[in-house]
């Protein structure tokens, strides 16, 4: 069994593959310098060298933080082709076996946009769009689609941006309604108990690992 996992070298990625090293024979972890997101040219040369697979797992860097005044044309378009139209030919061309699964690494603003993280909320939600109608439009090879949406979670991003706000972990993690941020670990192992134990009956469908943030699931 054969995964490629994008953004496999660091945060919930690496965690992802490291996972699926343990079911799977190929696991393909890469980084920015094997495949850039925001440039098509480098997402088809990446296709030519992994164009199949039984595992895909769409993952990248979120966008900054920018108020929607100060987002520009350059901006916008740099991060469509980062989080829509690359992803969306890596589904496209990448041909992943029946019975196989794709899994999307969103965000859970897909389910609850804000005024913060504009750039992230609209373009993701609609990639999330798109992914669903794929579900349906490839039920015939019993490719299973499933996104998952994490809010906060504990990679080295997260305790950068705390430390920047002057704050601790725990003090952090007093915000949270559940009172704790979760581990990258635990979306790992989530995908790989669902492949090890070829669980189908989930497509199509979002999976919040929200600590409890969204209000309406």
């Amino acid at each position: 069994m054969k995964a490629i996992v994008l953004g496999g070298t660091k945060g919930i990625g690496k965690s992802i593959a490291d996972n699926l090293q343990n079911i799977c024979e190929d696991v393909v972890a890469v980084g920015t310098k094997d495949i850039d997101t925001r440039s098509l040219e480098s997402v088809n040369e990446f296709i030519k060298k992994h164009n199949e697979t039984d595992v895909l797992v769409l993952n990248t860097g979120g966008p900054p933080d920018l108020k929607f005044e100060n987002i520009d044309d350059k901006i916008w378009l740099e991060y469509f082709n980062s989080l829509f139209l690359s992803f969306l030919n890596l589904v496209k061309k990448i041909h992943v076996k029946k019975g196989g699964y794709i899994f999307l690494i969103s965000s859970f603003i897909v389910k609850q946009p804000g005024t913060d993280l504009i750039i992230s909320s609209s373009i993701r939600s609609g990639f999330v769009s798109l992914f669903k109608s794929l579900s349906k439009i490839r039920k015939e090879n019993n490719v299973s689609f499933i996104n998952i949406a994490p809010g906060p979670t504990k990679t080295d991003r997260l305790v950068n941006l705390v430390k920047n706000d002057n704050m601790t972990m725990e003090e952090f993690c007093e915000t949270m309604p559940a009172k704790f941020v979760p581990e990258p670990k635990e979306i790992g192992l989530f995908v790989q108990f669902v492949v090890k134990n070829k669980i189908k009956s989930l497509n199509g469908i979002t999976i919040p690992f929200d600590s409890g943030l969204l209000e309406n699931i």
